[in-house]
């Protein structure tokens, strides 16, 4: 019974036409030409291509071509933001979007039918606008880090019009963080706390499918030590220096004295006898 139904249902779909949903996504730089291509060699007779596209759900109608026996019709829509955008094959009926924009971003919809037979096939379509380079600023000028009891400096790495694109830090060439773009976000950042005097390298990278752009962290200019570190140093400076000095000059005076003991032993002061010191042939 089992084994009937299964080519009973067989039967059926080859009669009313089985219906083939694909996604396949394209990703074009904004301003170029695109082709959805419907993979057909040439529109057969009774054909209907529609072509749908919503920015989530592909719902208007923007194109068609009709091939009957007596009629072959094309129509291309009119409306922002495909007005005087949109290139049907009269061969194939592939669509092209020329000189794409951001709001082309969207789901495309492709439906062919003749007769009983009906195939679909969906093109998700993301438009990408060029990278900016992204920017690094000083996010605080003094902040406590929980990595250490001391100051650190805050910096923020941060990057705008970057919708679709993924913001990375980089330690050398070890990922610190990363945040990604949706398609409503175009402003990512990240912020980095360090301590003062980090000589570790760091970079701030932006990327999507079609290149990426960097920019290079100076520490030591962006992260100069307020006041009261440097005067905080000063101290501790002088704190070491202090008993190096006191040291050093314990050492010579004892140094110096050790000599001049040597050297009285070796050569005594004689005295005449009106107590005066008399000349001696020590040299």
């Amino acid at each position: 019974m089992r084994f009937k139904t299964v080519v009973i249902l067989c039967l059926l779909a080859g009669v009313f036409g089985a219906e083939r949903d694909n996604t396949e996504t394209v990703s074009v730089m904004v301003g170029d030409s695109v082709t959805l291509h419907t993979d057909i060699e040439k529109i057969k007779k009774n054909d209907d291509i529609l072509w749908r596209f919503g920015p989530d759900s592909p719902h208007i109608l923007i194109a068609e071509i009709i091939k009957w026996s007596y009629m072959f019709s094309i129509y291309m829509s009119q409306q922002v933001p495909f007005r005087d955008r949109l290139q049907l094959d009269n061969q194939t009926g592939s669509l092209t979007i020329k000189k794409t924009r951001y709001e082309h971003s969207g789901v495309y919809k492709l439906t062919i039918v003749n007769g009983r037979k009906t195939s679909i096939r969906s093109f998700s379509v993301k438009v990408y606008a060029p990278l900016p380079i992204p920017m690094i600023s000083r996010a605080s000028q003094n902040s406590t880090s929980e990595r250490s009891l001391g100051p650190a400096c805050v910096l923020m790495c941060s990057v705008e019009n970057a919708t679709r694109a993924t913001l990375s830090l980089y330690r050398g060439n070890a990922l610190v963080s990363s945040v990604s773009g949706s398609d409503l976000s175009n402003t990512l950042s990240i912020p980095l706390e360090m301590e003062y005097f980090d000589e570790n390298t760091y970079s701030c990278v932006v990327n999507n499918p079609f290149g990426n752009e960097t920019a290079l962290l100076n520490v030591s200019d962006l992260c100069q030590p307020p006041s009261d570190i440097n005067s905080l140093l000063y101290c501790l400076v002088l704190l070491l220096l202090v008993p190096v000095v006191l040291t050093l000059t314990v050492v010579i005076l004892c140094v110096c004295r050790k000599r001049r003991k040597a050297e009285q032993e070796k050569c005594p002061s004689r005295h005449d006898e009106n107590g005066g010191l008399m000349p001696t042939d020590c040299f």
